[in-house]
Formats: C-alpha cells, sequence, structure tokens
C-alpha cells in the first residue's frame, strides 16, 4: 500500500511541477508558482515515503536471509551428522549380525516425495 501512496505522490508532484509553467505563461504567475512550491513538497514526500519504504523492505529481506542461511547451516550440520552415523553404522550391524546370524540388508525404499 505504501509503495502505491509512494508513486502516487511523486506522480502528483511532478505533475503538477510539469504543469507550473503553463499556468505562468498564460498569465496567473501567482497560482503558477504555488502550483510549483505544492508540487515540489508533494514530489519530495513521495521520494522520502519511498526511501522508507525501500529501507524497511531491506531490512526485512536481509533479516529473511540471516534466517534462511541459519537454517541452511543446521540442515548442513544434520547431514553430517547423518552421514557419520551411517560410516559407524556397517560396523555396528556386522557386530550384530555376526552375534545373531542374521543376513545384513541395506537397502531403502524411499516412496512418495514431493519436493517444493
Amino acid at each position: 500500500m505504501f509503495e502505491l501512496e509512494s508513486i502516487l505522490f511523486l506522480g502528483l508532484g511532478a505533475g503538477l511541477m510539469a504543469l507550473a509553467p503553463l499556468v505562468r505563461n498564460a498569465g496567473n504567475h501567482k497560482l503558477g508558482d504555488s502550483m510549483a512550491q505544492s508540487g515540489r513538497s508533494m514530489a519530495k514526500g513521495g521520494v522520502k515515503l519511498c526511501v522508507v519504504v525501500a529501507g524497511a523492505a531491506g531490512g526485512a529481506a536481509s533479516y529473511v536471509a540471516r534466517q534462511a542461511s541459519e537454517a541452511a547451516e543446521s540442515f548442513v550440520d544434520l547431514v553430517v551428522e547423518a552421514k557419520s552415523e551411517l560410516a559407524e553404522e556397517p560396523q555396528q550391524v556386522d557386530q550384530v549380525a555376526k552375534s545373531t546370524n542374521v543376513k545384513k540388508s541395506r537397502e531403502i525404499t524411499v516412496k512418495d516425495v514431493t519436493v517444493q
């Protein structure tokens, strides 16, 4: 909503500033000067609003990026742990298989995986 308002203020202010010389040349100097001054303040307000919104959006984007980075780091740590446990697991399976004379199996089946 703020983006629309800032564009509206900027556009109206620029329009008033553009029309002001035409009104002045038509003979109404007072109205032309007033339009130029009002247009300038509206355009400046629109630019200020754009700067504030851009700063807030930038802050939010950097926060989301930080959180995503931390989540990715946690996931990488989890994968490393899982790989190290899988590396240790065959030794444990061999020990259990030898003690119980059970045939070991390393077959894994994955079904119905959806990635978004």
